[in-house]
């Protein structure tokens, strides 16, 4: 193809949709795009899913819970019917499908079942995660059939079978605003015990002189001992400030730490700090303590 096509469905509202799909968007190709359950590049925290699925709708038609009455070919063109998120029943022909919803680890010809491993109720084998190895077998599991973290990059040994702490889990998404996912899930998480931190880009300085002022972060911390567990966001710089939280996170800081740190002004990565701060000052209150005072931002 030389030209680039008018209209595409693209089916997914995962990384690899949204990215390629708001590729061509911008490339002036007519997008709608397709996600199932309200999923959203992989966010589990509503308000942060949301806050993205509003960013997404302003660029180009995004219905992150599709509900499609019939799918069809007229005319050599893909044809859908479906409801769009104010209940209006459309039809629409496209030049083109994008198909960008995953795929399941095809496990079923190795007869798994057979090798004397313990497997989970998907017929993937249960393995532990500091040394990839599926009980006392010799056998391991890596890359993107283990369900947990789909690098393809991962090796093991044997039989110096040795654990080892991994790195935090960290994902982001390079689209905009981009999306950021570090640390412990958010479905994970005792929410009795957790506490939430939470900045939205719309009027932090830094975003608004860039005209990116779209988005909302969450920090996730550990209300008892102030620890730092995790975060999902999206907006401005999330490169950047997942990498701040990750580390952080593999430091295994807590807040307080974390907030003795350095942030210039001005910049993103004081909507960071802005997050910090709530949820430290949430933690000090679930147990009726003061904060300590924290040191003002560098280069005011």
């Amino acid at each position: 193809m030389h030209t680039l096509p008018k209209r595409i469905a693209v089916f997914g509202a995962g990384p690899i949709a949204l990215e390629l799909g708001q590729a061509l968007a911008r490339l002036d190709v007519e997008i709608f795009m397709f996600g199932k359950g309200g999923s959203g590049a992989a966010l589990t925290d509503t308000p942060v899913r949301d806050a993205l699925a509003a960013a997404l709708a302003d660029a180009f038609y995004f219905d992150p819970d599709a509900n499609f009455q019939d799918m069809s070919l007229q005319e050599g063109k893909p044809t859908l019917r479906f409801t769009s998120p104010d209940g209006r029943e459309r039809v629409e022909h496209f030049d083109l499908a994008l198909a960008a919803t995953g795929r399941v680890p095809d496990l079923e010809p190795l007869a798994l079942e057979n090798a004397g491993i313990e497997l989970n109720d998907k017929g993937v084998p249960r393995f532990d995660e500091t040394t990839m190895q599926c009980g006392d077998s010799p056998i391991f599991i890596a890359g993107d059939c283990d369900g947990a973290r789909p690098w393809l990059h991962d090796a093991a040994r044997f039989p110096d079978v040795q654990a080892i702490k991994r790195k935090v889990p960290f994902s982001i998404v390079f689209c905009e605003p981009q999306v950021v996912i570090v640390g412990a899930s958010y479905d994970a998480l005792d929410k009795q015990m957790t506490v939430t931190g939470e900045v939205s880009f719309e009027n932090q300085g830094r975003s608004r002189v860039m005209r990116q002022n779209r988005g909302l972060l969450h920090v996730y911390a550990d209300a008892k001992t102030g620890r730092l567990r995790g975060a999902q966001g999206c907006g401005p710089a999330m490169e950047h400030v997942g990498h701040l939280l990750a580390w952080a996170l593999q430091l295994e800081l807590t807040l307080d730490e974390a907030l003795k740190l350095p942030f210039y002004h001005p910049v993103v990565e004081e909507g960071l700090r802005t997050a910090l701060k709530d949820v430290d000052r949430k933690c000090y209150e679930e147990r009726s303590e003061t904060p300590p005072e924290l040191p003002s931002a560098a280069g005011c």
